[in-house]
């Protein structure tokens, strides 16, 4: 790993540490191993670092959800479901990086989904789209039915993160395997 690298992984820690709020340059070096004025040799300020991770939580985020070869629709978005919490649960600092933080490279609504910049979305859209055709879901938007089932389950990850729910963690797993089930079920004829 490059010194570049280990600052992009030490930046991870302190997000999972000390949050935005107490994110720094000097504690990400620190953590590396490094002085301040050493970590601007490869990042000129908070911003760009931020970037950066966004960059490469978005990439993990993304080669996950392609990773799943499921040819049914429900099969599919099960395991994009499991696959959504479990990023939340394991990877806290990247899943807030992709869904939470602002870092510049978070997708925006409608636009960067329209133009394709969420690859993930963009097969969420296709997947859909499919089963339209296929006469499995009912017509309509498929970004719209695609935002719809994300903020269902974004809802459901935030609310257990601030423990709002008192369940394990295989209790919440399967929460919310039954809620995609509903959800599949709501866009179903």
């Amino acid at each position: 790993m490059n010194t570049r690298e280990r600052l992009v992984e030490c930046a991870f820690g302190e997000l999972e540490r000390s949050g935005i709020e107490g994110f720094s340059l000097r504690s990400v070096g620190n953590d590396a191993g490094l002085s301040a004025m050493a970590v601007y040799r490869h990042f000129k300020n908070k911003n760009e670092l931020l970037r950066v991770v966004g960059e490469v939580a978005f990439e993990e985020w993304r080669r996950r959800v392609e990773a799943i070869k499921e040819t049914t629709l429900e099969k599919w978005f099960h395991k994009v479901v499991r696959a959504y919490v479990e990023f939340a649960l394991d990877q806290p600092a990247r899943f807030d990086v992709c869904f939470v933080l602002k870092t510049e490279v978070e997708r925006i609504y409608p636009d960067d989904f329209r133009a394709g910049k969420s690859p993930v979305i963009s097969l969420t859209m296709q997947r859909i789209e499919q089963a339209q055709r296929n006469g499995e879901l009912n017509p309509g938007d498929s970004l719209e039915i695609a935002l719809f089932a994300w903020a269902q389950l974004h809802g459901l990850v935030m609310l257990h993160r601030s423990g709002r729910f008192a369940l394990s963690r295989a209790a919440f797993l399967s929460l919310c395997k039954r809620c995609g089930s509903r959800i599949l079920q709501a866009l179903k004829h």
